[in-house]
């Protein structure tokens, strides 16, 4: 059990460490293209309500396209969510072994 609870945790970890890498590219992008948008004199409200537009527009558009796969992924990540939660009670609760 101590095995498969290191596993989970490591997956737990990695897909954070995922999260931060898809956050850290996002930021860049939005940086690059608030330049871009100042360059041409766009104010920064108007700056900051077209790129939540772009951001709404990739949404759907990221849903639409693996609206399957990522309706999976979540799932898995939930069940093992559930799994590292419940993992320390089914240990207390298990018949002692002999």
């Amino acid at each position: 059990m101590a095995a498969f609870t290191r596993a989970l945790e490591a997956l737990l970890h990695l897909l954070a460490q995922l999260g931060e890498l898809v956050l850290a590219g996002i930021l860049a992008i939005e940086l690059w293209l608030r330049a871009q948008l100042s360059q041409l004199g766009v104010s920064p409200p108007i700056q900051t309500v077209l790129l939540i537009a772009l951001a709404v527009l990739l949404i759907v558009a990221a849903l639409r396209l693996f609206g399957g796969l990522i309706r999976v992924a979540v799932i898995l990540i939930l069940l093992l969510v559930v799994i590292h939660v419940l993992l320390p009670v089914l240990q207390h609760q298990a018949p002692p072994p002999g």
